[in-house]
């Protein structure tokens, strides 16, 4: 009897001692996985501000420096940046980055086509493309997309001067930064005789806030929910398609309540309006009072 109960005492330490060392393997990975799951998530974060800084520092290129380049790389040199076309471009950290610059084509009708169009010499799609392997090997990326138009000086005809977009009346001398994030106070005032309509709009600025919506007085141009395109918050210069844009004759509306994700203290911004018949018109760079 007492040998057997020596055998059940030493089998149920045996037991225990194996039943802890699954527990302890189970925590064990559990936590690694945990560590590789927080690792992954910052090295995305990462990529994406880097994604992002690309698509910024193209921006603040003139048209005629972009270059058409399917494998382009970004320089930071006497305070500007500079558009290689070669690359990739390696970041540190096991980042890399390609930036491109692509030809635009529209329709007739002046309307962004995929294909089957005409080259539109004022516009171009601008994009960076950031790339790495996770902890597993697995190759990432995170590409960020832009469209950019020479606003400035058009050589074609979707951006002629004047149009309904010309013969509006525009006041952003007060604009300002409400709460911080908010853009307000530019007026728009139609006395043209005829209902004029606001069809897009490109907000550029130089910090890494995103948009979040705009209203037309009380009603909602574009928003992240919607109505509009694209959907969600967006970077700077990203073109946005809105909705109820009409200014009837003799009507002065504000462009208020243009909401960004964070502060635009100190925000130098510009704006371009496209109306209906393909005008445009852009004010700035500007820095609103705060």
């Amino acid at each position: 009897m007492r040998d057997t109960r020596g055998g059940y005492t030493l089998l149920e330490a045996l037991l225990a001692i194996a039943f802890a060392g699954l527990l302890f393997t189970g925590a064990f990975g559990l936590l690694l996985t945990a560590h590789r799951t927080t690792s992954e998530s910052i090295m995305r974060q990462k990529a994406l501000w880097k994604a992002q800084q690309g698509i910024e520092a193209l921006q603040t290129l003139s048209f005629a420096d972009l270059s058409t380049t399917e494998v382009g790389s970004l320089t930071f040199a006497s305070n500007q940046w500079v558009l290689g076309t070669s690359g990739p471009e390696d970041l540190g950290g096991g980042l890399t980055r390609v930036v491109r610059v692509e030809e635009a084509q529209r329709d007739e009708s002046c309307e962004l086509v995929a294909s089957g169009g005409d080259v539109d010499e004022d516009s171009l799609f601008l994009e960076s493309e950031v790339t790495w392997n996770d902890l597993r090997g697995t190759a990432q990326s995170v590409t960020l997309r832009s469209l950019r138009t020479n606003w400035e000086a058009p050589g074609g005809s979707c951006f002629v001067p004047g149009g309904d977009c010309g013969q509006l009346e525009w006041d952003v001398l007060g604009a300002s930064f409400f709460g911080g994030k908010q853009l307000r106070e530019i007026y728009i005032t139609n006395n043209t005789g005829e209902v004029k309509e606001i069809d897009k709009m490109t907000l550029t600025w130089d910090n890494g806030a995103e948009i979040q919506q705009i209203f037309f007085d009380s009603n909602k141009f574009w928003s992240s929910s919607g109505p509009g395109t694209p959907s969600g918050t967006q970077v700077s210069g990203t073109v946005l398609d809105g909705d109820d844009g009409d200014i009837d004759d003799g009507e002065t509306i504000e462009m208020g309540k243009t909401q960004f994700d964070s502060s635009m203290d100190g925000t130098t911004i510009t704006v371009m309006y496209e109306c209906t018949d393909g005008s445009s018109i852009t004010f700035g760079p500007f820095t609103p009072t705060y």
